[in-house]
């Protein structure tokens, strides 16, 4: 299945606790149960879709930076803190 549409529309509304391999978004009016990988792609999407709106704090970005000096990837510094990649990269430049 593959969302369209105004995705910034859409938003988890349930999660199954005792399977993270399953959850719910709502968007508009339809509930539409997802599976992991579309369920990871959306909360992926959610999160570039999040990070243009929001300013990173002191705090995070002081965190992003310690990560990225320790050489970590910014795959793993993104994965890590639930932000988008193209964001750590973009801060990071």
């Amino acid at each position: 299945m593959q969302i369209t549409g105004n995705h910034q529309m859409a938003r988890i509304v349930r999660h199954n606790e005792e399977s993270a391999r399953e959850g719910y978004i709502r968007n508009g009016g339809n509930e539409v149960k997802l599976f992991t990988s579309a369920l990871k792609a959306f909360q992926c999407n959610n999160r570039i879709v999040m990070a243009q709106r929001k300013h990173l704090d002191d705090f995070l970005r002081g965190r992003i930076i310690g990560l990225l000096e320790c050489e970590r990837t910014q795959l793993e510094v993104s994965v890590e803190l639930g932000i988008a990649q193209s964001v750590i990269s973009r801060f990071w430049q």
